[in-house]
């Protein structure tokens, strides 16, 4: 059974390690999780995201601060970008455009054509301010992107809810480790607020939309991104593998939507992993 409204939580910079191709981006060696989490030991508290099976995603590479779980509660897996650049605009298209026979349209052109209603909290890249009819809310840090993403939870029991809290890509951009690993354990702590929010008819996708390891000296870094999928009605998490490219997230939006009239083959996706 489809579900009828769908949270995507972006930690837009977080990274889980160097992806097939760091090295045509520079990027040998980069981890933000990783070196993070070496840097700030038992500072960094993340619970929720352990419980949630973050560690499990690194099975063959186990970071010792961040623990695989027996029983994770949410499905797992990592993602790797295809496009062929570095910025974190590209990293948003890649996961939430959509390609047509006649243009690229972004998931939520598709979603507003057939009026499913649409929310995005975000400090606000470009692409994001670009959106047709979507209710847009612009926030300066994420204390308030967590206040409003709670608010937008109380009013709207379908479609799309998106959200990206802003101070984890400042923190990255800084090169400040420290901050960088005590915020991540702020949006941890956050995690309940959410899930007791949501219903049996809500999925919450936890991702990133790329990588920016604070540790090195490089803008944006070419890793594989977190996939963190809960669904109330289905805890019992597995792993769901390495996806080849982040618009598994747009595929299972359209795929759950129903919003692509052509049928296409929505790969590489999720959503029937996860219901």
């Amino acid at each position: 059974m489809n579900k009828k409204r769908i949270i995507v939580l972006d930690l837009a910079s977080l990274g889980i390690g160097e992806a097939p191709d760091a090295n045509r981006f520079n990027s040998v060696g980069v981890d933000t999780l990783g070196h993070v989490a070496a840097h700030a030991g038992k500072k960094l508290e993340i619970p929720n995201l352990i419980k949630m099976g973050l560690g499990s995603i690194r099975w063959d590479h186990e970071i010792s601060e961040i623990p695989q779980v027996a029983n994770p509660s949410a499905f797992y897996g990592k993602m790797v970008n295809r496009i062929n650049t570095k910025s974190s605009g590209a990293g948003l298209r890649e996961m939430f455009d959509f390609d047509t026979s006649l243009r690229t349209l972004s998931t939520m052109d598709l979603m507003s054509e057939k009026h499913i209603n649409i929310s995005m909290i975000s400090s606000f890249a470009s692409y994001l301010e670009n959106q047709d009819d979507t209710f847009s809310l612009q926030v300066p840090n994420d204390s308030k992107a967590f206040v409003e993403l709670s608010a937008q939870m109380d009013v709207q029991f379908d479609g799309l809810i998106y959200c990206q809290p802003p101070l984890l890509k400042r923190l990255s951009d800084e090169a400040n480790v420290d901050a960088y690993a005590e915020q991540l354990s702020n949006i941890d702590a956050q995690l309940p607020n959410i899930i007791e929010d949501l219903s049996e008819d809500d999925l919450l996708i936890i991702t990133s939309s790329f990588a920016n390891d604070p540790s090195v000296n490089e803008s944006i870094t070419r890793e594989y991104l977190p996939l963190i999928v809960f669904n109330p009605l289905n805890q019992n998490g597995k792993s769901l593998g390495i996806k080849r490219s982040s618009a598994a997230v747009s595929n299972a939006l359209v795929q759950n939507f129903d919003i692509d009239d052509i049928k296409r083959d929505l790969k590489p996706n999720f959503l029937n992993e996860v219901l």
